[in-house]
């Protein structure tokens, strides 16, 4: 799949990143931006905070987070057919609203519509005592696995 850049993305200061995978035997790739924790406060209540809890989020930089998918998958109960989606997320303490956005090619969150969402789910945040300096998405263990700064959380991927 083409990575969508005009400028040298290792160059910018949320580098370009993917990762890809065959999950149950179906090509995924997942694409993002990655920001750096740099000592700043990532996630809380209020404007103090890169991402507040409780507002929409691109989940990375830059363009939003896509996986792209050659087959049928299923992500808890949801169904998602072989195409490309942003991953959008709402992210709070202890539980962020995961969306699986049809609009797949857009810059950040500006243009986000709702109604082109394929669906959305609830994940539970985990916290380790370890930063993790860059936002980091990736699969293991038949699972799209999110990780920045002491926020940690998974999503199981199956087959419908």
């Amino acid at each position: 799949m083409a990575i969508r850049c005009t400028s040298d993305p290792q160059k910018r200061p949320s580098p370009l990143r993917s990762d890809s995978s065959s999950v149950h035997n179906v090509a995924t790739y997942i694409e993002f931006s990655s920001p750096a924790v740099r000592g700043r406060e990532i996630f809380g209540e209020g404007t103090d905070f890169l991402v507040p809890h409780g507002e929409i989020w691109r989940t990375g930089a830059n363009n939003a987070t896509f996986l792209s998918i050659a087959g049928d998958l299923s992500i808890d109960t949801f169904n998602l057919d072989s195409g490309s989606y942003s991953i959008f997320t709402i992210p709070e303490k202890d539980e962020w609203v995961l969306i699986f956005n049809k609009e797949w090619d857009q810059w950040g969150s500006y243009n986000y519509q709702d109604s082109l969402d394929e669906f959305r789910m609830k994940v539970k945040a985990k916290y380790a005592d370890q930063v993790q300096e860059r936002m980091l998405f990736y699969f293991a263990d038949d699972s799209l696995k999110f990780r920045w700064d002491k926020v940690r959380w998974a999503i199981p991927i199956n087959r419908p």
